[in-house]
């Protein structure tokens, strides 16, 4: 069984740069407006993006936009990432990557353009 290991986020809602390494169980606690449920809405997000009828574009408008979801200090660097290592019962490691770069700002590699 599959579990995830580990979380990055970059310019996600209030996390301009977080890296956080899950154990077996993990207890989020912490004051009002911290940032709580910003971190449990990302695995809802890539839920909905992986989910029938979902899809990316649909998972952002859901969530107001990208000037929603992206960190109000992402000025230099617009991009909203999100790394997840996944870890089997064997310890291997998949390492899932995604990002969302406005087009102005965009590689001509073929970023999502929203």
């Amino acid at each position: 069984m599959l579990r995830v290991s580990r979380l990055g986020l970059k310019n996600w809602r209030n996390f301009a740069d977080v890296d956080v390494a899950f154990g077996e169980r993990l207890f989020l606690i912490g004051p009002n407006a911290s940032g709580k449920s910003n971190l449990l809405d990302v695995f809802r997000f890539l839920r909905d993006v992986c989910r029938d009828g979902g899809g990316l574009q649909q998972a952002v408008q859901e969530r107001g936009g990208v000037s929603k979801i992206r960190c109000l200090s992402a000025r230099r660097d617009p991009a909203v990432e999100i790394e997840v290592d996944l870890t089997d019962s064997d310890s291997t490691v998949l390492d899932l990557r995604h990002g969302i770069r406005p087009a102005a700002s965009r590689p001509s590699s073929g970023a999502l353009d929203l």
